[in-house]
């Protein structure tokens, strides 16, 4: 990273001696607000491991590498306030944006930014570990921002771009929190020529972005195949060479499911659900692969799983539009004790069934649910009168009748892959 790089010609630190001596001084006067440290680069968290570990003794949890069932434990234990098993052996957590997303990190106050990422929504990610709907600990949340000097902003230019990238989420997705400052007005400057010299290959990607790349790439590289694809039939069957004999098979029925099968010619399959995520590198194929032939054992295991009842979905991002507005339903349904609310608890039941399972929401009514506040009698009244409003367009039960359509419709199957050895 630049930031080792400048450590190299010199040796003397102000930025990680500003660290520590900040560090010692909010530990001392607020013991009880553990604080989580991001940074974009590995690097970066290698070199301030052992200079923390040194300055606070046993109590910095660090995170770089790969992360292991142990040290997933010891970060629920540590900084998770809705695991049952918490200990308190760490004050700080280090970390990449390896942790910036999907983890509750919210017996942490403080998110300390060691450098701002080139992509800003790594920043609301980052925030967003502390900032948990589901269990409040601290009335107010602190955010700390390290930025370069004039003289390395020269060289980076990370504030502008990231300040230009974030004046573009807000005014799209309308943030009301300030990442940055408190009198956050960045102006909109070149913003798209800022946004297109975003060096996104630096990150670590996120699932998404890593499919959606591979899409792109096969779609330049061989636009013929993706035009075919509308020509496809609706149920395509095929095979390949594995290390191990299963089949996967691609349901649809209103959202996508991936039932597995593992069986050897003996033995009867075992069937489970997984997720694109965890069968994407299995299925991933060069254009020169060849196809096998099906097996014999093909017919019988993929007539098991069409007729399979359980079907585990792909889980949401923590970011995403429909998780956000299960996040708030649940905290209406669960954790707000107010006789409006309890008027409507059932059809907020029926809502959060219905993105659960049935996906029948528009993302415009995904947004109005994800928008509900409840932080005091004003907004909390505002938003009664945006359920009263859903209730009044859809109808109380809109999902029963949805339900009784849908129980005439039969699966769709998209595509069946079958792994020989």
């Amino acid at each position: 990273s630049l930031y080792k790089l400048m450590l190299v010609k010199d040796k003397n630190d102000p930025k990680t001696d500003c660290l520590v001596r900040n560090l010692k001084s909010q530990l001392k006067k607020d013991p009880g607000r553990k604080i989580v440290i991001f940074s974009e680069y590995v690097d970066t968290v290698n070199y301030l491991k052992p200079i923390l570990e040194k300055a606070f003794p046993d109590r910095v949890l660090s995170v770089t590498g790969s992360l292991a069932t142990s040290k997933v434990k010891e970060i629920n234990k540590n900084f998770d306030a809705s695991y049952p098993e918490k200990e308190d052996r760490y004050d700080i957590l280090l970390s990449s944006d390896k942790l910036s997303e999907g983890f509750n990190l919210n017996r942490a106050g403080m998110v300390i930014n060691y450098d701002i990422p080139w992509n800003p929504v790594r920043v609301i990610q980052r925030v967003g570990r502390i900032n948990r709907i589901s269990k409040k600990v601290f009335d107010e949340l602190y955010i700390v921002n390290f930025f370069p000097t004039e003289k390395g902003a020269e060289l980076v230019k990370s504030r502008e771009i990231a300040s230009n990238k974030m004046f573009l989420i807000h005014n799209t997705l309308g943030e009301d929190a300030r990442i940055f400052d408190i009198d956050e007005q960045p102006t909109p400057a070149k913003l798209y020529e800022r946004i297109q010299q975003n060096p996104e290959r630096m990150e670590e990607e996120s699932f998404y972005t890593k499919a959606l790349n591979e899409f792109f790439k096969i779609k330049e590289t061989n636009p013929d195949l993706i035009s075919s694809l509308d020509k496809f039939p609706l149920r395509v069957k095929v095979a390949r060479r594995s290390d191990s004999d299963k089949l996967l098979v691609f349901i649809k029925k209103n959202r996508l499911y991936i039932q597995a099968a593992k069986y050897t010619a003996e033995s009867k399959p075992e069937i489970y659900g997984t997720t694109f995520e965890e069968v994407f590198e299995r299925i991933a194929c060069t254009p020169e692969e060849k196809r096998l032939e099906l097996s014999e054992k093909f017919w019988e295991v993929y007539e098991k799983i069409k007729t399979f009842k359980s079907f585990k979905s792909s889980p949401l991002a923590e970011q995403s539009l429909e998780r956000k507005a299960i996040n708030n339903l649940k905290t209406f349904i669960y954790h707000i004790s107010h006789e409006e609310v309890f008027k409507v608890k059932r059809f907020l039941k029926a809502l959060l069934d219905d993105i659960t399972d049935y996906g029948t929401l528009s993302d415009y009514t995904l947004r109005r649910i994800a928008n509900l506040e409840s932080q005091d009698d004003k907004r909390l009244k505002k938003s009664l009168k945006e359920i009263y409003a859903l209730k009044e367009e859809l109808g109380e039960d809109y999902l029963e009748r949805e339900k009784i359509r849908q129980r005439d419709l039969t699966k769709e199957i998209i595509v069946a892959i079958e792994h020989q050895k």
